[in-house]
């Protein structure tokens, strides 16, 4: 199995990431609420928004699969990243689950070092 890749090394994509779910997941619900309008008051087309948000649908789903391949995730992963910007709030808690994953593999591959520090190297106190 491959190495899990430092954090350092994924936060840029895992920013990129988190700001196109929340672009996405906005203009996702803005569309909604503008097919809501349009369909039950007569409200104005939304041929705009959907383009708009197919646009945006792109860059977000490029992004999930950068972040998905750097930290070498499996298909299930990748299709549930992608998928989240199709179905209205999916994409809020995808970037909420999809960030929680990132630190928790990368903290477990790569754990901070403990232990005494340089100011005290033996642990032993001062008093004694």
């Amino acid at each position: 199995m491959a190495a899990v890749p430092t954090f350092e090394s994924v936060r840029g994509a895992l920013l990129r990431f988190r700001v196109m779910a929340f672009v996405v997941g906005v203009v996702l619900l803005v569309f909604c609420v503008g097919i809501i309008r349009k369909y039950l008051f007569d409200g104005p087309s939304t041929a705009l928004l959907a383009q708009f948000h197919g646009f945006m649908f792109m860059i977000y789903a490029l992004l999930a699969l950068d972040l998905g391949f750097r930290m070498r995730w499996g298909l299930g992963r990748l299709f549930f990243m992608v998928i989240a910007g199709t179905i209205p709030f999916l994409s809020f808690v995808a970037e909420v689950k999809v960030a929680r994953w990132v630190k928790q593999e990368t903290a477990a591959a790569h754990p901070e070092p403990t232990g005494a520090g340089p100011a005290d190297p033996g642990g032993a106190s001062a008093a004694a």
